[in-house]
């Protein structure tokens, strides 16, 4: 079953996401496929939209991750008569990086597949804008995914 989720927050432009399941969330990129006119060379198409798949469990993973390195490095630095609800205040989760992590791994990592992306298919200043604008849409997305994941948690 795929129930589309219509928020009134800013919106990214053109990605589509959608819940499936308990805590999965696709997001898709077939609305540039029709902005992007070497996009027509790309192994995805409207057909076969480019999507990729975002678990709660997941997001959270990589977020206990962060939080549990942090933890680590201040239990390094700090006094060992520090309590520990002390040291859990002091880390600071960067959703950021996280976001970044997933677009560097399951969106940069196919830009052989996406040829907007590819600067060695396409000229560089084509490619940095155009990575540009999914990035922000996706980040946008991803930040949305992310609220909807803590209201589920």
């Amino acid at each position: 079953m795929l129930l589309l989720i219509n928020n009134r927050r800013k919106m990214p432009k053109f990605l589509n996401y959608s819940i499936v399941g308990l805590e999965d969330y696709t997001i898709s990129f077939e609305s540039y496929c029709s902005l992007c006119d070497i996009q027509k060379f790309c192994k995805w198409g409207k057909e076969e939209p480019f999507s990729i798949k975002i678990s709660c469990s997941d997001l959270n993973r990589a977020k206990e991750k962060v939080k549990f390195d942090q933890l680590q490095r201040l239990q390094k630095t700090e006094d060992v008569s520090v309590p520990y609800e002390e040291l859990i205040k002091k880390v600071k989760i960067n959703l950021q990086n996280i976001i970044s992590q997933i677009w560097q791994g399951k969106i940069k990592a196919h830009k052989e597949e996406i040829r907007c992306l590819d600067s060695h298919k396409i000229d560089p200043m084509l490619v940095t804008q155009q990575g540009q604008d999914w990035w922000q849409d996706f980040n946008a997305t991803m930040k949305i995914v992310n609220n909807e994941c803590e209201k589920i948690t």
